[in-house]
Order: C-alpha cells, then structure tokens, then sequence
C-alpha cells in the first residue's frame, strides 16, 4: 500500500490555503471596485474615464472658438470695409527694378533735411523728450520717403539725437545686400541745442 510522506501532506495543505486566500481576495476586490463604481456612478475603466475627461476638455475648446468666431462675425458686421476679399498679387519674380524706379539718394536727402529743418529748427535738446521725439521723426522721415515711389522697397530709418556740446561721436552702420539694386541715405542736422543724425536704408525685396 502506498504511504504518503508527512511533508507532501504539509505542502499540499500549504497550497490549498494559499489558494482559498487567493480566491477570498479576488472576491473581496471585485465586491469593494463594484460598490465603488456604483456609489460614484463612475466606470471603472481608466480609458473611458480619460475619453470622458479628453471629451469634456474637447467640448470647452469648441465652444470657446464658437463664441470667437461670433465676436468676430459680429466686429465684421459693424465695419463693412473688413467684408472685401482681401487682393492677391502673384509673384512676378523681378530681381532687379524697372528702369528709372530705383533708389534716389539726392531725393531722399532733400526729403530728410527738409523734415528736419521743419521740426528741429527751434527745438532745445531735453532727455524726457528726444527719445519720442527720435521715433516720431523716424516715422514722418519713412512716410516721406515711401511718397517719393520707389516700388518694391523696404525703407528702415534709424535717428539718433544728442546733446550738442564740445564731444564728438561718430556712427558706423553694416549691411548685408545687394550693392547693385540696395542703397542707403545718410543725413547730419545742428542747431544750437542738439545734433541728429539720420540714416536711411532702402532695401530691394521681390
């Protein structure tokens, strides 16, 4: 008859109660995630709840945007002018410009010393207000020279203006462009109070 060794009985009992264990917390965890998911009405899912989650912020985003499209609608309505299709030109692939349309500097000077006699004549030099006055004059001196009709260039005007005393300075500027097409401006104006200085860079673009 065969006899079973006292320590295969011992393992077989160690296992059977590992296994009802197992089982009992199997059952215990899937009772606890149910009573969860019924008391929060939530799936337990994590996927659904971050679809849920991503569904939600996807809602917000889109009616933010609607509500900007209707503030925008509604801008368009109250100013006719923004209704007119806006105008595209194609590319005419010019790399140089037309006959008798490129860059005067004896024009452009008389244009800038002309400004400059205008608003700096009677001005006193005063460091609260030459810096928005530097900027002021940058913009009258690139709407005068945009009059004179130079198609297809990009005017960049830079002023510089100083107390008038017994210093000197001087003013170096470098470019990187076309010599053939590019060309820059370069105008000094005194009185008794301040000197400016005024350089004008005409740049060719297609």
């Amino acid at each position: 008859m065969f006899h079973r060794d006292s320590g295969e009985d011992k393992d077989e009992e160690i296992f059977t109660n590992w296994k009802a264990r197992r089982v009992s917390i199997a059952k215990s965890s899937e009772d606890g995630s149910k009573a969860t998911a019924q008391s929060q009405g939530a799936i337990p899912d994590r996927m659904h709840r971050r679809r849920s989650t991503f569904k939600g912020v996807a809602n917000s985003i889109t009616s933010m945007l609607a509500m900007r499209k209707m503030s925008k609608f509604g801008l368009s309505i109250s100013n006719p002018e923004d209704l007119k299709p806006k105008v595209r030109y194609e590319n005419t692939y010019k790399m140089k410009p037309d006959s008798g349309k490129a860059v005067n500097t004896n024009k452009i000077e008389t244009v800038v010393k002309s400004i400059l006699n205008r608003f700096l004549e009677k001005e006193k030099y005063s460091a609260s207000t030459c810096s928005k006055l530097a900027c002021d004059l940058s913009i009258l001196r690139k709407n005068g020279v945009k009059e004179l009709g130079f198609p297809r260039y990009k005017i960049i005007c830079n002023v510089i203006i100083s107390q008038l005393g017994c210093q000197s300075m001087q003013t170096a500027s470098r470019c990187l462009w076309d010599a053939s097409t590019d060309n820059f401006s370069h105008v000094t104006y005194n009185n008794s109070s301040l000197c400016a200085v005024v350089t004008v860079h005409c740049v060719y673009y297609e």
